[in-house]
């Protein structure tokens, strides 16, 4: 079983949250997720999710401190995704893989139909951060 190590940023500014709506054409299309990506061979799970939200967003972001990580079990691997807080960053945000973004009120966030593996990063994000 292949695993994948996937990184994700709740991104914070003003006590709101940034999710992200996946485009048309990839995996999960139209879900909302926490943005960020896939981690490269030898490389840090914060180098990673640095390199993501530039190459993604276009912002340059300070990583705050690890979150959670969720496992998705897919047919033919194995995802795990690791949420980083992210509590600053630099730069105007530019869509370029996403189909728009909203700025959200943490509590307000399950409201919003999130791909599977955002789910438990929002819930401990909730627990260690709003509780």
């Amino acid at each position: 079983m292949k695993i994948v190590d996937v990184v994700a940023a709740l991104i914070e500014r003003e006590g709101k949250l940034l999710l992200a709506r996946r485009d048309a054409t990839g995996d999960q299309a139209g879900l909302w997720e926490f943005p960020g990506g896939k981690v490269e061979a030898g490389e840090s799970q914060q180098a990673a999710l640095i390199r993501e939200l530039q190459e993604e967003l276009g912002i340059d972001t300070t990583v705050a401190e690890f979150v959670a990580t969720s496992e998705l079990q897919q047919p033919a691997r194995l995802i795990r995704l690791h949420g980083w807080r992210v509590s600053d960053f630099k730069g105007v945000i530019t869509l370029r893989c996403h189909s728009e973004i909203r700025w959200v009120v943490p509590a307000d966030v399950h409201s919003f139909e999130l791909a599977p593996a955002d789910v438990p990063l929002i819930d401990a994000y909730l627990r260690a951060y709003c509780g």
